[in-house]
């Protein structure tokens, strides 16, 4: 049952009343441990159902009237916003009453938006969701305005401190790039300065670097090219991160905070059929573990663990280069996956 099904039976029970806040859907008297493969996750019942904290807190401002992220992309809203934080839920019968508003105002509506295929949502959430988040090493918000649109979103991106934006992460990716394509020209001239090159993205990323044998890391980079389900590459959060700078047209960097990104966004922006074929069309997409800003966060469904996955890999790179063909046609622009791979950075902290 959707959450907003479960507030109204709830309020027809007199559990609930038509004001409220997300914290009243998380007192201790509602949480409950469910498990997973990996342990136990915290939920709260609502209704007859569980929810994850991070699902209670969006679902609120995702659907409010006239604000709501999926609002303005076309869903009805079901809450009105009465204060900061504080909302009335729409009845049923008030939503009915505003759906027939809406149908009369189609014909001369240009803001509808038409989600044609499921990568659309991510195209549509990036480029229309305000972005802001809360820095809990600075205890400060960043940016100091929350800021819409890909170009605004890549001025806010930045690693490790904000005073590395993202110009100065796109030189140093642009010559990490450089060195691995004349590597690549010439690989058996080049196999000492493969293992330089690893360690140096390694440094730049913040992990630790996987192996020192030059011919482990030119096999890896050949099974890499191949992309083939049935011949995995190593992987890690190392590995992601040199086959992208080698293959920056097909490789995404898949770790923590984009695996996060990626699996919230599918999760605020679709409806449970929408969800259901993206879990089928992209199966092995999952958590990859991590901590910091929002991490781990909680999701409504059960996802698998996508860390040392190949395949995960796989399907990322297939969502995220489909996502920037989307967002160049709509956009007239042209960007690249680093690009989007950064702005993605950012969504999953």
């Amino acid at each position: 049952m959707a959450l907003y099904d479960s507030i109204i039976l709830e309020i027809e029970n007199g559990k609930l009343g038509r004001d409220l806040r997300a914290t009243d859907l998380m007192g201790e008297d509602r949480k409950v441990f469910l498990r997973n493969g990996e342990g136990e996750d915290p939920r709260y019942r609502v209704g007859f159902d569980f929810y994850s904290e991070g699902y209670i807190r969006t679902e609120m401002a995702n659907n409010a009237e006239q604000t709501g992220f999926l609002v303005r992309a076309g869903c009805p809203a079901k809450y009105r916003r009465v204060a900061k934080g504080l909302y009335c839920v729409i009845a049923l019968d008030e939503q009915e009453e505003l759906l027939e508003q809406e149908h009369l105002l189609e014909a001369v509506s240009h803001d509808d938006v038409v989600y044609e295929t499921l990568e659309d949502h991510f195209a549509v959430y990036l480029e229309a969701k305000p972005f802001q988040i809360f820095d809990r090493r600075r205890k400060s918000l960043h940016p100091s305005h929350a800021v819409t649109g890909l170009n605004e979103r890549l001025a806010s991106y930045y690693w490790p401190d904000p005073k590395v934006g993202y110009m100065n992460t796109e030189q140093t990716l642009s010559g990490f790039i450089d060195r691995a394509q004349e590597y690549l020209r010439d690989p058996d001239g080049k196999s000492g300065s493969v293992i330089e090159l690893f360690s140096d993205i390694c440094q730049w990323g913040g992990v630790r670097l996987p192996t020192d044998d030059p011919q482990i890391v030119k096999t890896n980079l050949q099974l890499a090219a191949q992309h083939r389900r049935d011949k995995p590459a190593a992987m890690n959060s190392a590995w992601t991160k040199l086959y992208a700078i080698f293959y920056p047209d097909d490789f995404v960097i898949y770790d923590s905070r984009v695996a996060t990104a990626l699996i919230s966004i599918a999760e605020d922006t679709m409806e449970e059929s929408d969800l259901n074929s993206f879990r089928r069309s992209y199966p092995d997409l999952g958590v990859v573990a991590g901590r910091g800003g929002t991490r781990p966060r909680g999701m409504r469904l059960h996802w698998r663990n996508a860390y040392t996955s190949w395949s995960a890999q796989l399907d990322a790179n297939k969502l995220v280069k489909k996502t920037a063909c989307i967002l160049n046609k709509r956009s007239g622009e042209n960007y690249n996956l680093r690009q989007l791979e950064a702005i993605l950075f950012m969504e999953g902290y």
